[in-house]
């Protein structure tokens, strides 16, 4: 089976690059990050349902077909995700579920590494720090690049995704 980048599974690796769990494929820490993921890793058809563990903070996998195109992926990233399309909103936008949330109309993200920083500014996106956050702006803009593949937003509702 050839696995092909999709923007479900751009979404799935955006999620996994900023909150990877130790075991398997999967994300680690507040339980919106997970809720998102069974969602996203289901909608995608990647596993079954009964494929999916949890432990804790933790929601994962196994899959060695799709740990080794997710790794193919993670390393080649700046090259990939470098234009404004599909594939680049799904990404940003499941690094947005898994590290971000919305405070009165401004989304902040927090605890991504400098690389993941570097891909969003070259997507035009400038980020300013604000405390622990970095701030994508401009912020409607940003909100209107990735509202299409994030599932935070996607509700309608644009409450915060990190309560």
């Amino acid at each position: 089976m050839k696995i092909k980048l999709t923007p479900e599974l751009a979404y799935i690796i955006g999620m996994w690059s900023v909150r990877k769990s130790r075991i398997g494929i999967g994300v680690k820490g507040l339980p919106h990050a997970g809720e998102f993921f069974i969602k996203a890793v289901l909608n995608a058809g990647v596993t079954t349902s009964n494929k999916i563990l949890t432990s804790g903070k933790k929601v994962y996998f196994y899959h060695s077909g799709y740990r080794k195109f997710f790794k193919e992926i993670e390393e080649d990233e700046e090259h990939r995700f470098k234009k404004r399309n599909e594939f680049s909103a799904a990404f940003v936008a499941g690094m947005f579920d898994a590290a971000g949330k919305i405070v009165d109309g401004i989304p902040k993200i927090q605890g991504i590494k400098l690389d993941k920083q570097l891909i969003i500014e070259r997507l035009g996106f400038r980020l300013i720090k604000e405390g622990k956050y970095l701030i994508p702006t401009p912020p409607r803009e940003f909100i209107k690049f990735i509202k299409p593949y994030s599932q935070a937003l996607q509700s309608g509702n644009e409450r915060d995704p990190c309560p």
